[in-house]
């Protein structure tokens, strides 16, 4: 080999190696583009993909969880908060489908009517999108802070947590609710 083929290999050894690093580094953006497209499209199994339900649901029960538990100080209150989590736990394990997570996507908000799906949007003639700001934690977790685009009430916004599961195999696995 001479010099300049060595010269031409370590360059497209850079090159491939600058773009892998590229596509790791931009991997949980694509996973949200390709989330956030299958929400707005209603393509629940391209969803489905994207998304841990069994570690979102647990993430959403200790959240509430910790809520009713915040003021609990007396055996009552205890009796009543124990009471309430049973039926939170319920309420979540049925609630927590592709329907309300995708709906979560579109609007920047994560709500449960009393039949367990997600509220239908009010239309009050105003389309506001949600616009998404990133959080890197970390090389194995991102969150995405959802916020409609006109509100300046930063915060009421949730945020969608997203885990490395592999080299760059990104999934949805915490939904942060606003305090």
């Amino acid at each position: 080999m001479n010099t300049l083929q060595k010269r031409i290999l370590s360059i497209l050894a850079i090159l491939c190696a600058a773009g892998v690093a590229a596509y790791w580094y931009w991997s949980p953006y694509l996973a949200m583009r390709e989330l956030r497209d299958a929400a707005v499209a209603a393509d629940a199994r391209r969803f489905n993909e994207r998304v841990d339900f069994p570690k979102v649901r647990e993430s959403l029960k200790s959240q509430f969880s910790a809520r009713m538990h915040q003021d609990s100080t007396d055996a009552g209150t205890n009796f009543g908060s124990m009471l309430a989590g049973v039926l939170v736990d319920k309420l979540i394990d049925t609630a927590v489908r592709p329907e309300t997570i995708m709906f979560a996507m579109r609007e920047g908000k994560f709500k449960i009517e009393r039949d367990g799906g997600p509220e239908g949007r009010q239309d009050t003639g105003e389309s506001h999108k949600t616009v998404w700001r990133t959080e890197r934690r970390g090389f194995n977790t991102i969150l995405f802070h959802g916020e409609r685009e006109g509100e300046s009430d930063k915060k009421d916004t949730m945020a969608l947590v997203m885990q490395r599961q592999g080299f760059a195999d990104w999934k949805l696995t915490d939904i942060r609710l606003p305090d």
